[in-house]
């Protein structure tokens, strides 16, 4: 969980993302390594674990949060175990949030399912959207509410197919003073409330799922949205990710590529936003988000371990309402982190990282296993 606060759209992605990337398949190399773990008396095995989160984000102020995950027991012949976690967040603004997630894997590793549930009530600093930016940042406040929830069935040994289903709304209050006709169209693009199914693909040989070490993992959605009331439209979600591990003695080397598109008419609160680090989710949003990164992870002790990283992304701006015209922009990114393992059979870590991007914005997270 980053230290930043993520709107309705952006963070119920992160939820996409995280749900796919938990879903994996152990080789019999990483079944020979845990078993060295589990030998060990002297590493953890903690299945629960809650930690603060600090927050310092342009957009909320400064507050304070906390996140908290707790491993349950593999169910029988699973390779990987269930999780459940809690994140909530108050920042001096007055902003605060609160979610709910679990991830079920059943027996065998046959079905997977996952549900997510949370609510925004967020003082924010709209500062546009991409091609679009305001030369001075608009203060409104936000109200939202999801529900997310997917089931996949194992085809064979790595391939996934499933569906999903989400149901997202809320209200936006400009508060400027300014024409009534520019906040009635402010408060009309940013509220509403939209429902969407779709389908889910993921082949995945990674070796672990919240630590991998090797492996390829694909993942594949769609998500078809009911008629926005707005428009009278329908628009539709694409989105696809691809991570690779390759293990360099007892440090990894990872990268991930992934793009995210909105087709149709799309409400601007239902825009995508890059899931990079240093990125400001608040200031970078679009119709589409293409980006790339490159991980160095180091293992100093049985306990601690370093990374290094680095991407980009490019966030394009389908103007619909002018010349047709895409608009884009280019946002690099870099950092550094470090690990400690509070599950050596999961290995499952608890780390934090920086990261820098463009302008100069850094940008904090405490989070629980990896990136990606």
């Amino acid at each position: 969980m980053t230290t930043s606060t993520l709107s309705k759209s952006a963070f119920v992605l992160s939820i996409l993302v995280f749900t796919s990337n938990n879903y994996a398949a152990e080789s019999k190399t990483s079944v020979d390594s845990q078993k060295e773990f589990e030998s060990s008396d002297d590493l953890p095995d903690r299945k629960f674990a809650a930690f603060p989160v600090p927050i310092t984000d342009d957009a909320l102020g400064l507050g304070l949060g906390v996140n908290a995950m707790y491993l349950h027991d593999r169910a029988e012949g699973a390779k990987n175990p269930s999780t459940s976690m809690f994140y909530g967040q108050y920042t001096e603004t007055g902003s605060g949030m609160a979610i709910i997630g679990h991830e079920h894997v059943f027996a065998h590793d046959e079905w997977r399912a996952g549900f997510y549930a949370g609510h925004f009530g967020l003082n924010l600093k709209y500062t546009g959207r991409v091609g679009m930016q305001l030369p001075k940042a608009a203060q409104y406040s936000s109200y939202s509410n999801f529900v997310y929830g997917e089931v996949r069935k194992q085809i064979f040994d790595d391939l996934y197919l499933g569906v999903q289903g989400l149901w997202s709304g809320g209200d936006a209050n400009l508060n400027e003073k300014t024409d009534p006709e520019i906040k009635k169209a402010f408060e009309q693009e940013m509220s509403g409330s939209n429902s969407a199914l779709g389908l889910l693909m993921t082949y995945d040989s990674r070796d672990n799922m919240m630590g991998a070490t090797q492996g390829l993992n694909v993942d594949l959605s769609t998500l078809h949205y009911s008629r926005d009331k707005r428009t009278g439209n329908r628009f539709t979600r694409l989105d696809a990710e691809v991570s690779q591990y390759f293990p360099i003695g007892d440090d990894v080397l990872a990268y991930r590529v992934m793009a995210k598109e909105m087709l149709g008419d799309a409400p601007e609160y239902e825009f995508v936003t890059p899931s990079l680090r240093g990125a400001d989710w608040n200031k970078y949003r679009g119709s589409s988000v293409y980006q790339a990164e490159i991980e160095y992870r180091h293992k100093f002790s049985s306990l601690w371990s370093g990374v290094a990283f680095a991407g980009a992304a490019v966030i394009g701006n389908q103007d619909r309402y002018y010349n047709s015209a895409v608009q884009s922009e280019v946002v690099p990114s870099a950092g550094v982190g470090v690990r400690y393992l509070l599950n050596a059979k999961e290995r499952l870590t608890i780390g934090v990282d920086a990261a820098v991007s463009k302008m100069g914005n850094t940008s904090f997270y405490i989070r629980f296993g990896e990136a990606f």
